[in-house]
């Protein structure tokens, strides 16, 4: 009995409930969409994917040395949960949490989507560990300054980087928080250390053109002002800590802050929070953005809800109910049987048979209806898979690693909810068509660049676009089943209007070739109170035109 009351031996017992949890759920539950997509890059490990950082390819690459499906993709994320839940507990500094240790599980049950990442692989997943690390690291260096959390403070940074660009803003704002960091030589040091150990991703930016810069800055576009993103701003900012909201939240703001490091909490938080209700007037939010100050909530909380004993109470009413609604949720992820909804783990158990058996298991090419659903059935099925990306949808890892080459030659079927043909399989609302092709041959890493900002045209008329037309390939390329398009866009991408467009003396490009073209083509209707743009894509076997053109701006003529 005297062992089960050692708060050792309850923190030990706890943690290994919650890693068995875990790891049981992490079995049983298919996976989600993204996680089927960062399961591909780590089979093409780098220092970095077009979307995001690498460690978490790298999350999935471990734990595929242990286990394979499912578990193969999550089993290293139950174990990094269960560290960042010990570093968590080292990190409070409160003479009486020995006696508490039953309160900080708790609280960790009562913030809802820390549970989340306690078996799902995304970004996430690393970027809370090392968030744990680095403030685990930055309390020690403001009270010892030596070497050993010097570097170990740099190396967190580092960590926060490779899981998440959003890393950024914690090192900024505690900054903001102890402006004399900027004239602390070690701080520097550890700073310094932290940026050599990012620099291979840098590099692997920079010999891929930054495409992850490029989509996150460029690329996505802005959208219009909506007064319901800010609004979902707010509310994430509640869902992400679930029923327990009111009372985490006033602990938290009531607790004030002691010293540096607690000031540095608090301003993590705020931070955090105005950082993106901000970005809600260019963009929609989505709560996991914010997912780093749940550490900082519930280190200070945790202080606040030992001290008052009604907080507590209602902390362990509230509490328990959340805990019981996670379970239940956690139930029915594993069992679509017994769920009252479909979740998106049932959904590819549907869609994933019945698109293999229509398709006699021949190798498909989704035309980026989603560039996940090529994840997910190459996860459940083994049978090789591309995502074209389309100028309707988006770029993704599939334009950078060359999945192209795998399907040159073969006898595919094209798949997406946007071109006519059969009907093959149902997914979720949506039915996919396909178009079966015999020898697939494409060349989509071509280019059409108009070295113009802007063109000027007048709707009705005829229009000549002068381009450079290369070919990236050390092959030869003919145009057969090839048609160029002209696409007219707006804001956040959208495709206006589409347009045949005339090449003449289109003959064969050598290996590496770039010829100077020019386009022909009668100019749309266009509204002249819209800010368009222009660019040049191809379109193979008549399907969906991709992204090989860059953007110019349309100016109407006087």
């Amino acid at each position: 009995m005297k062992l089960k009351q050692n708060p050792k031996y309850q923190f030990l017992l706890f943690v290994v409930i919650f890693f068995l949890i875990n790891f049981f759920q992490s079995k049983y539950t298919a996976l989600f969409e993204d996680e089927a997509y960062y399961w591909v890059w780590a089979q093409n490990m780098a220092f970095g994917y077009f979307d995001h950082p690498p460690l978490v390819a790298l999350w999935v690459k471990i734990s595929s040395f242990f286990f394979d499906n499912e578990l193969g993709v999550r089993f290293f994320s139950v174990i990094s949960f269960t560290i960042m839940l010990i570093i968590i507990w080292k990190i409070i500094d409160v003479k009486e949490k020995q006696n508490y240790v039953w309160l900080f599980f708790l609280l960790i049950v009562s913030v809802a989507f820390l549970n989340v990442y306690g078996f799902i692989t995304t970004p996430d997943t690393p970027l809370l560990l090392f968030v744990a690390l680095f403030l685990y690291c930055y309390k020690k260096f403001l009270e010892n300054k030596n070497w050993l959390f010097t570097l170990g403070l740099g190396f967190a940074m580092a960590g926060m980087l490779y899981s998440k660009y959003h890393g950024v803003l914690l090192i900024f704002f505690v900054v903001l928080s102890n402006p004399s960091l900027l004239k602390n030589k070690r701080f520097w040091i550890a700073g310094l250390f932290g940026f050599i150990l990012f620099l291979p991703h840098l590099y692997w930016q920079y010999i891929y053109d930054f495409p992850s810069f490029r989509y996150h800055l460029i690329e996505r576009g802005k959208e219009p002002y909506k007064f319901e993103n800010t609004l979902l701003h707010l509310i994430n900012q509640i869902a992400i800590v679930g029923i327990t909201f009111p009372l985490i939240y006033y602990a938290f703001f009531k607790e004030k802050a002691k010293n540096l490091f607690e000031r540095s909490l608090k301003y993590i938080v705020i931070g955090f929070i105005v950082f993106f209700f901000f970005s809600t007037y260019k963009s929609k939010p989505q709560a996991q953005w914010t997912i780093a100050i749940l550490i900082p909530l519930i280190v200070l909380s945790f202080r606040y809800f030992i001290k008052h004993k009604k907080a507590r109470k209602w902390l362990l009413i509230l509490g328990s109910i959340q805990f019981f609604i996670l379970l239940v949720a956690r139930i029915f992820l594993t069992n679509e049987n017994i769920s009252p909804i479909k979740l998106e783990p049932h959904i590819a158990k549907t869609w994933v048979k019945e698109l293999k058996e229509n398709t006699d298991g021949k190798p498909i090419v989704f035309m980026n209806y989603s560039y996940r659903n090529a994840a997910v059935y190459k996860f459940y099925t083994g049978i090789k898979t591309h995502s074209y990306s389309i100028v309707k949808g988006r770029k993704s890892q599939y334009d950078l690693v060359d999945f192209e080459k795998n399907m040159q030659g073969k006898n595919v079927v094209a798949i997406s909810d946007l071109i006519d043909g059969p009907f093959y399989a149902s997914k979720d609302d949506r039915n996919l068509y396909g178009s079966e092709i015999n020898n697939y041959t494409t060349f989509q890493k071509v280019t059409c660049i108009i070295p113009l900002e802007e063109i000027k045209l007048s709707p009705g008329k005829h229009v000549f676009v002068d381009f450079e037309l290369k070919n990236t390939y050390s092959k030869s390329i003919t145009f057969e089943n090839t048609s160029f398009k002209g696409i007219f866009q707006e804001k956040r991408n959208k495709v206006l209007y589409e347009v045949p467009l005339q090449i003449d003396e289109l003959i064969p490009l050598k290996g590496n070739e770039t010829r100077k073209m020019t386009a022909k083509f009668i100019a749309p209707e266009i509204d002249a109170n819209k800010e368009i743009t222009f660019r040049i894509a191809l379109q193979f076997y008549d399907l969906l035109a991709g992204f090989q053109g860059n953007k110019v701006t349309v100016k109407l003529k006087k």
